[in-house]
């Protein structure tokens, strides 16, 4: 319980913060790295390597490598995203007041996506299907198209809707929403075992923050983030 509330006011204090802080283009911020993980923003071709505090923009696309992943906060709501490994998305946003509409499209590979206290549209999309938030956290397989395996939405918490032009299907705890193609219609199952892996668990960090103040002085503020167990 006390880790919880510790948590919480962390996170309100975040979204304060980088709201206030953040360039005006930036819909995100990378809060940890492990590995390999390279960015490519927008239409250029040089990838970049991210690492803690990088700011993300609309169209910014992330690769993570084998044993790597990325831990990523949207700035309006606190939103989080775990990029594992061997993957690859594209952070899809655009700033509407204090909203920030979301969209993460991922390619290939495995997401983990909690929602907050949702004040902007929340959506995962794949190369067969898109998932709109009606609750709180999911994991979702994308499997590169070749192998033609199904892509996988396994429900963590709250309530996920997944649909493509085919039909739509509701992810429920415990449940795992299966996509065959973009042509067919999702259908729920349960969740068999083994098929999640704790994505989760999370614990309390310690995180650095440097930025730029209005009189042009660099700053350093410290706050807690998650870490990974």
């Amino acid at each position: 319980m006390k880790k919880n509330i510790v948590l919480s006011i962390l996170i309100i204090f975040l979204v304060v913060f980088l709201s206030e802080t953040i360039s005006a283009q930036s819909v995100a911020v990378v809060l940890k790295v492990k590995g390999t993980v390279s960015l490519t923003s927008g239409k250029q071709a040089t990838k970049q390597t991210i690492r803690r505090g990088s700011r993300l923009k609309d169209g910014d696309k992330i690769v993570t490598g084998g044993k790597s992943y990325a831990a990523i906060r949207f700035i309006d709501d606190a939103s989080l995203i775990r990029v594992r490994s061997n993957s690859t998305c594209v952070i899809k946003a655009t700033k509407q007041q204090d909203k920030v509409l979301k969209n993460v499209f991922l390619e290939v590979g495995t997401l983990y996506a909690r929602v907050t206290k949702q004040r902007g549209k929340f959506e995962i999309s794949t190369p067969t299907s898109v998932a709109s938030v009606k609750g709180s956290a999911t994991v979702v397989d994308q499997p590169p198209l070749e192998s033609n395996k199904p892509t996988l939405f396994h429900g963590l918490e709250g309530q996920w809707e997944v649909s493509n032009d085919a039909g739509s299907a509701l992810l429920r705890v415990g449940e795992t929403v299966v996509v065959p193609d973009e042509k067919t219609a999702p259908y729920s199952r349960k969740t068999q075992p083994g098929e999640t892996d704790g994505e989760g668990d999370e614990e309390v960090d310690d995180f650095e923050f440097e930025f730029e103040n209005e009189q042009g002085e660099r700053r350093v503020l410290r706050f807690g983030v998650l870490k990974e167990e």
